[in-house]
């Protein structure tokens, strides 16, 4: 389980928000909206304002991996302050273009930041070897995942390691029933909730192949359910809930995993990556 650090504590809200019970939801609302006014507020107050009982507020600050309110009050109020941090606001505004590209490229610079700060070392070397190691990766998403995979896919491919990607939720059940204990299956899913995703895991788990999944929410049923879980942050909740922003950081998870890839190998990754260039030259003008 991830631990508060500097700087990700609205994350992990945010991360855990699908496990929380109804009330501590209310908790967790008031918290990513009203952050600013949170620090100068007593238990009490707040719970008065998200009309849930104090108990549910201390069980909340628990659940993110602190003692309590006054330890949560410290650490928001630390990353508040925290003079290194510039402060954006979560809106895009067409009439000053200048701002809005300001703030999207902070949040999006802030996702992979805390992203970075949220995979284990250990895990990501697990997966190395795991993948690696295995006869073909089956990369597996649904709805706004499904680019990411098609990039895991064919990044892994460059470098010689046999993976395939398909976009039907047919077909991925399909291939899922020939997975062999040699396969690995690297699912993505934001919420870590997606049906489609937890019954290709089901199978794969029956067929004895190896399960990694890359996901926002480190406490979701897919989480849960792999061998290896790697998370990913995104700000929706603290940015545009409109919106979803979660492929740039899925994306780099898979291109750290590239890149470490690549270089466990590196003369055969070469080779592989300047051979695909030179036979797609020829459709490049």
């Amino acid at each position: 389980m991830s631990t508060v650090r500097e700087n990700n504590l609205l994350n992990i809200v945010n991360s855990i928000y699908p496990t929380l019970h109804e009330a501590e939801r209310k908790v967790a609302n008031y918290v990513i909206t009203e952050y600013y006014n949170v620090i100068d507020m007593s238990v009490a107050e707040l719970s008065e304002q998200c009309d849930v009982s104090e108990a549910t507020i201390v069980r909340f600050c628990k659940k993110i991996g602190l003692k309590g309110f006054h330890h949560f009050k410290i650490t928001l109020a630390r990353e508040i302050n925290n003079p290194e941090k510039t402060t954006h606001s979560p809106t895009v505004n067409l009439d000053n273009i200048e701002e809005s590209i300001q703030n999207i490229y902070a949040y999006k610079i802030d996702e992979l930041k805390q992203t970075a700060s949220f995979l284990d070392p250990q895990a990501v070397q697990k997966c190395l070897d795991l993948i690696e190691k295995s006869s073909i990766v089956h990369f597996v998403a649904a709805g706004n995942s499904i680019p990411a995979a098609l990039d895991g896919a064919y990044k892994f491919n460059q470098i010689g390691i046999r993976s395939i990607v398909n976009t039907t939720p047919e077909m991925q059940v399909n291939l899922a029933q020939t997975l062999t204990e040699n396969d690995v299956v690297i699912g993505i899913s934001n919420s870590g909730n997606s049906k489609l995703l937890l019954q290709i895991f089901e199978i794969a788990k029956k067929r004895k192949a190896s399960t990694i999944s890359i996901t926002n929410h480190f406490k979701s049923p897919l989480s849960r359910m792999s061998d290896i879980q790697l998370t990913s942050i995104t700000n929706e909740k603290l940015f545009f809930k409109e919106f979803s922003f979660s492929r740039v950081p899925a994306i780099s998870v898979i291109d750290t995993l590239f890149l470490l890839l690549s270089k466990i190998n590196f003369d055969n990754s070469f080779e592989s990556i300047s051979d695909l260039e030179q036979r797609l030259s020829d459709y490049k003008y």
